[in-house]
């Protein structure tokens, strides 16, 4: 298992196509546009950055739910060799839409630069000619329609141009007001300086997905942690890289998947072996799948999985499962989430709502008491208890369960945990409200 993956992710290095290459090129197929009616949203803005990208192949502008993103990247203009853009069109097109419907939630609209070719990032990244090319016609893209910013998605490339790529994303920084760089969830060859991007970009969006990619076997494609019997390449591992590596956690935006795949296997054995290459599908249609063929659950990973026939192995991600990896980012204390891609999770919004939960924190509330001890007599005040009722975490630990997990998961903010009672404590006159950790 160890040896396939790295064998996948090493393949990818040397040029076969990550997730936003893949979709580009061959969009999975998408269902006939759904008008969800959401009930009344009266969630603040989100306290952390959510940040999703939008492709033009996955519905409509008007079907995101705005008030719930901090920042959207419009996919895409690509890189040419001489450093100008092919897909201004594109561009040009859905930038008008996207900016008035960002405009009263206050969301920042970034323009997604993408080159998923060698030839051309050594053409350019590594020219300073080139490269002011590329800058000059992102910057005037971005001013022709009141944008915000430029998402850089570079992938895949040589180790020797990492300086030079660091210049770039300054250059570009120097040009517009905001950047955002999307990063892979594992550098093979250490190709980008995660601590030097912290310094020139405004955000670092990990793609923590693909850890188990379309030419390999079956199994988790964005695991939260790394246990038997899969790898240790998980999404902690990779925060833990990126931190370690110097990266600023304040810029680190943890990107999750809204897509699963579906591989053709000998059986139903997990982890399984793969007959053929695998095949994205929508987390709409993972979940679909897993209401008409049982949902599983793979407690090592938080990951639901799926038997669409004996044959075949479905590995998707749900509203609880990335509620789980939304709540742990938050408690890690990195600057947010983000989504590929936006529109694929079915504008359902129970997922917003989730999302609302576990991004928009509690307010302290000011009770204009004085600022003392409420009793008088110089000792702290005592710790309200907490409420009966149940808060174990009760996902299920049997792999093969298909039980969804249980219960409604409340943010984390400040160190406590998901799933826990409320606490209130007087401090000064203020009643801070917080999240317990469970035992």
């Amino acid at each position: 298992m160890l040896l396939s993956l790295y064998i996948g992710s090493a393949l990818i290095s040397q040029g076969l196509a990550g997730v936003h290459e893949d979709h580009w090129r061959a969009p999975p197929p998408m269902p006939a546009r759904v008008h969800r009616t959401a009930p009344p949203d009266t969630a603040g803005p989100p306290d952390v950055i959510v940040f999703g990208y939008y492709a033009s192949w996955a519905g409509e502008l008007e079907d995101l739910a705005w008030e719930r993103l901090t920042h959207v990247a419009v996919f895409n203009v690509d890189l040419n060799s001489d450093g100008t853009l092919s897909s201004e069109s594109l561009w040009n097109r859905l930038a008008p839409t996207a900016v008035a419907l960002a405009a009263p939630h206050g969301v920042r609209v970034h323009l997604s630069l993408t080159c998923f070719s060698d030839s051309v990032m050594n053409a350019v990244i590594a020219s300073p000619s080139k490269r002011a090319v590329t800058v000059d016609a992102l910057g005037r893209l971005v001013d022709a329609h009141g944008a915000d910013g430029v998402s850089v998605d570079c992938e895949g490339m040589d180790p020797h141009l990492r300086d030079d790529f660091t210049a770039f994303v300054g250059e570009v920084q120097d040009r517009v007001d905001e950047v955002s760089v999307a990063l892979p969830a594992v550098d093979w060859e250490s190709s980008y300086d995660y601590a030097a991007l912290s310094r020139v970009a405004d955000q670092l969006f990990i793609m923590g997905y693909g850890y188990h990619w379309s030419g390999g076997n079956p199994g988790p494609v964005a695991p939260l942690f790394g246990e038997a019997p899969w790898s240790r390449w998980s999404l902690s591992w990779t925060v833990d890289d990126y931190l370690s590596k110097g990266a600023d956690p304040a810029r680190v935006v943890l990107g999750l998947p809204l897509y699963g795949r579906t591989w053709p296997t000998t059986n139903n054995d997990v982890p399984g072996v793969a007959t053929g290459t695998g095949s994205s599908l929508l987390m709409t249609q993972g979940i679909t799948l897993a209401a008409t063929h049982g949902r599983h659950w793979d407690a090592g990973t938080r990951t639901p999985y799926t038997f669409a026939s004996s044959t075949s192995q479905t590995w998707y991600d749900d509203t609880d499962s990335v509620r789980e990896k939304v709540a742990w980012a938050v408690d890690a204390g990195l600057g947010g989430v983000g989504f590929w891609a936006l529109n694929y999770e079915g504008n359902d919004p129970a997922f917003w709502a989730m999302m609302a939960e576990e991004t928009v924190f509690p307010e302290v509330v000011d009770t204009g008491e004085p600022e003392d001890d409420d009793t008088g007599d110089g000792t702290p005040d005592a710790v309200t208890p907490a409420p009966e009722g149940e808060h174990e975490d009760d996902t299920p630990e049997d792999p093969e369960a298909v039980v969804e997990p249980e219960g409604t998961r409340t943010p984390f903010k400040d160190g406590c945990a998901a799933g826990a009672a409320p606490m209130g404590l007087w401090i000064g006159g203020l009643v801070v409200l917080w999240r317990r950790r469970d035992p």
